[in-house]
């Protein structure tokens, strides 16, 4: 069970979900908070603004910027402590009945999410005269679930749950009430099955549940060039296209009859995942040259400066989608009347799930709107701004509500950065919570050295709070790392 539950954390998404970075890769971003419309350059705009291409460059002396292994991941569990993913998630032993109780309760009507976002490559290529050219390669990894209360039992008491499972046979082939209190005497002869009458049926145990997941890489190019100027203001614009692989997909939910409903892409590199959710094995899906499918996207955006100190800038990101035409499955829903009974699993879930081949199927990429501004202040050695991310549909991946972000850079040297900020939505706080889930205060440090800013090195957390009190609630645990990035 616990084994199930850590991948379910670490692997599966729901709406409220990776792909939830909004900022990718770009570990300057996580830091301010997520604040980036106005604020990256080079390839870092890639997927967030292509029109900064255009901006011209504080570093005038340098015109190629390149970089390699850039990653932000983040893992949040929204309503639990540190302590509690511990004890009911991370620790080896086996749960008492009173403690599969807690753990349902607490772990119900709140979701996990992660997100790992890497750059494998990115290069570009910037003039004053003809604006800038980028190429990036980049890998998404994202998961998240929004977990019901019937979804919890289920998982958490397997065949102890007296919700869906009304009696019990022991090894001795004996028919007995699913009754707790007697567990003692049923076990001194041994349990050996968990009988429901009626059915179990897998649309009422995932009643309020949705579990989303996407992992894909794509391949960018963006140009972006500066289209307007005169003595206040200037306008730049850019556009960018991407060739998307896609490797792995989830998408399980109930519809609004109450029918579950679910697809799955499988790939062997989540084997783990596929195995505890009874997903069909395959042979292909280990190959990363061999994509379960194939997809286009490109971004638009325009950033205007005024007085060479005020930003304003807007984009449209990831409008397109990938077609899935390998290893498709969709889920079936048939009462379940017995399954194996476990006391410290819940290969229940395992028991109850089956799937058949699907057709192909086309999925949106998780498409965004930016707004942002920023000023730059005391001879740009301060920059502050905020952003404004609005979702603009619900495909996984996507982030669950508005991002509304404000952070700035603040230079102690001219080769160090300090960044912050505070943030609140995204995939950490939801709409019935009036986005009180939780208040992002991010940390990073950014080094720069060589003449003029020939590298550049930083780290980052999306939320030193979590770090500084590992006993609070609804723990977000998140590093990004820049280290390979080089201006020439």
């Amino acid at each position: 069970m616990k084994k199930l539950l850590l991948l379910l954390s670490l692997l599966i998404a729901s709406t409220y979900t990776v792909f939830g970075q909004a900022e990718g890769s770009v570990v300057s971003a996580s830091a301010r908070a997520g604040v980036a419309t106005t604020f990256v350059t080079d390839y870092q705009s890639i997927g967030i603004n292509p029109g900064n291409l255009g901006l011209r460059s504080k570093y005038e002396t340098k015109h190629v910027t390149f970089g390699f292994l850039e990653m932000n991941t983040s893992a949040f569990a929204k309503g639990v402590t540190t302590q509690q993913m511990k004890d009911y998630i991370f620790n080896g032993k086996s749960l008492s009945y009173s403690d599969q109780l807690h753990a349902a309760s607490i772990f119900a009507s709140n979701n996990m999410s992660v997100n790992v976002d890497a750059m494998i490559l990115g290069l570009a290529v910037q003039s004053d005269k003809f604006g800038g050219l980028a190429f990036s390669i980049n890998d998404a990894v994202r998961g998240n679930g929004n977990l019901s209360q019937n979804f919890t039992n289920f998982v958490f008491s397997g065949g102890t749950s007296t919700q869906y499972f009304d009696s019990l046979q022991l090894n001795n082939g004996a028919h007995v009430v699913n009754d707790p209190n007697n567990y003692n005497i049923y076990n001194s002869v041994g349990i050996d099955s968990a009988i429901s009458t009626n059915g179990v049926s897998l649309s009422t145990v995932f009643s309020g549940t949705n579990l989303k997941a996407h992992y894909y890489r794509s391949f960018n190019v963006a140009y972006g060039r500066e289209v307007f100027r005169n003595e206040v203001f200037n306008v730049s614009a850019g556009v960018g296209l991407k060739y998307v692989m896609g490797y792995y997909y989830m998408d399980v939910q109930t519809d609004a009859n109450g029918r579950v409903q679910g697809d799955v892409v499988n790939n062997t590199v989540f084997s783990s995942l596929s195995n505890a959710l009874n997903v069909p094995s395959i042979s292909n899906g280990g190959n990363v040259l061999e994509p379960q499918g194939q997809g286009f996207g490109f971004d638009i955006g325009a950033t205007t400066e005024i007085y060479d100190k005020l930003k304003i800038g807007v984009s449209v990101v990831n409008i397109g989608g990938v077609k899935y035409t390998k290893s498709t499955y969709k889920i079936i829903d048939e009462p379940i009347h017995k399954i194996d009974y476990d006391a410290s699993t819940a290969d229940a879930l395992k028991q109850t799930i089956f799937w058949k081949e699907g057709p192909s199927f086309t999925v949106k990429l998780p498409n965004m709107l930016r707004m942002g501004a920023s000023l730059a202040l005391f001879e740009k050695r301060v920059e502050v701004g905020g952003d404004i991310v609005v979702p603009l549909n619900k495909t996984a991946g996507n982030i669950n509500t508005s991002i509304i972000a404000v952070g700035g850079d603040v230079y102690l040297k001219r080769w160090f950065k300090v960044s912050s900020g505070a943030s609140i939505g995204g995939n950490y706080a939801n709409k019935i919570d009036n986005y009180s889930t939780h208040v992002c205060i991010p940390l990073g440090l950014t080094f720069i050295a060589g003449e003029n800013g020939g590298w550049e090195a930083g780290i980052s957390t999306k939320d030193i709070i979590s770090l500084l009190s590992p006993n609070g609630k609804s723990p977000l645990y998140s590093v990004g790392l820049c280290v390979f990035r080089f201006r020439v």
